[in-house]
């Protein structure tokens, strides 16, 4: 039975809380869990966590937890390559192999993706690539990224100058982000744009950019591999996130892999460079104030400062809460009393929403 989540004005959002309600409001009827093989019964909460947790591995991926990284990535920025995701556009390349998206609304109902990647030497042709937008930045700021994008809207093109983001912008730089010949044959030109790893590190050792990430935390915080927990509340075997009337993302459970298979456009969301579905561990549906700028272009001005939100992993959701202090800091996860979260090891997908945005938990 379907479910529109996330729909209590403040009043019930507090009274909820103080009477113990959980996860997409419902009263929690298991005790917590030790492991994913006792999913349903866990919390994926912790109060005593730290809001981000500090890297104890040299192997430890910052962007997922997991001990998976490279020797020759360990302790380099990541790099946030802003992804065309224009129906037209799709399947991108390298998508499935982001650490974290961040998916929010560019202009006129079309989304765009902040692709989040912590071993990016050694990516192969990744893309298409397109335009800035201030929000975008901020998170690419938020997570000391490398920013790669073609172009911007003024008002993110006038952030990234000010703050001084480290960014490698396509318009003016056609060797490190070109035009793939088979995408501009099939796509067109306009979704074209792409890049890799090795032009990537050419630019980035050739303009003196800085590699060295600034900390050793991870993005969020997260379990310890091996001791992964479902959220505390109700079942979520399928997660429908319609972000306008013109794309919906959808996030279907797979038990025997333990993670959501991402659709969009009424199928599978693919990668052309893995020939794989979209796959992530962990989904964050953050809700926020979304407003038209009211430009001809469609424009939107999303806030980055902190609402409500869902958290689904395992099989299970609950509800969150997000906040975020500056445009430099990351954002900061916790559910309803403020206790804070802990993520379970894995890749992680995030959509940004508006207030009244139906969610439908399944």
């Amino acid at each position: 039975m379907k479910k529109t989540v996330m729909c209590f004005v403040m009043a019930s959002f507090i009274l909820a809380s103080s009477l113990g309600f959980s996860a997409c409001g419902k009263t929690s009827e298991h005790p917590s869990g030790t492991s994913a093989s006792a999913a349903a019964n866990s919390s994926g909460l912790d109060p005593q966590s730290s809001t981000h947790t500090s890297v104890q591995s040299g192997s430890i991926n910052p962007l997922t937890g997991q001990s998976n990284l490279p020797a020759d990535a360990v302790g380099l920025r990541p790099v946030g390559i802003m992804i065309n995701n224009i129906q037209d556009a799709t399947p991108q390349h390298n998508i499935a192999s982001a650490d974290i998206c961040y998916e929010m609304q560019a202009e006129g109902g079309i989304t765009r993706i902040l692709a989040l990647y912590s071993d990016w030497k050694n990516l192969s042709m990744t893309g298409s690539i397109r335009s800035a937008r201030p929000y975008f930045v901020e998170l690419a700021q938020s997570h000391d990224c490398i920013y790669v994008h073609v172009g911007g809207s003024q008002d993110a093109l006038d952030v990234i100058q000010s703050s001084k983001i480290d960014s490698i912008n396509g318009v003016s730089d056609s060797v490190t982000i070109w035009r793939d010949p088979g995408r501009k044959k099939s796509m067109g030109s306009v979704h074209s744009c792409v890049t890799d790893g090795e032009k990537l590190l050419q630019c980035v050792q050739k303009r003196e950019i800085r590699t060295k990430a600034k900390s050793d935390h991870t993005a969020f915080s997260f379990r310890p591999e091996g001791e992964a927990q479902a959220p505390q509340g109700q079942p979520c075997t399928s997660l429908t996130v319609p972000f306008s009337s013109y794309v919906t993302s959808r996030f279907l459970y797979d038990p025997d892999n333990a993670v959501y298979a991402k659709s969009q456009f009424g199928k599978g969301q693919m990668d052309a460079a893995s020939g794989k579905q979209v796959e992530v561990t962990n989904v964050l549906v953050l809700r926020t104030s979304i407003t038209p700028t009211g430009d001809s272009l469609g424009h939107v001005d999303i806030q980055l400062k902190g609402g409500e939100g869902i958290y689904a992993s395992l099989g299970q959701c609950q509800d969150i809460r997000w906040s975020k202090e500056s445009t430099s800091d990351p954002i900061r996860l916790t559910d309803s009393t403020g206790q804070d979260l802990l993520l379970n090891p894995g890749k992680t997908w995030i959509c940004i929403v508006g207030q009244k945005d139906d969610v439908e938990v399944e």
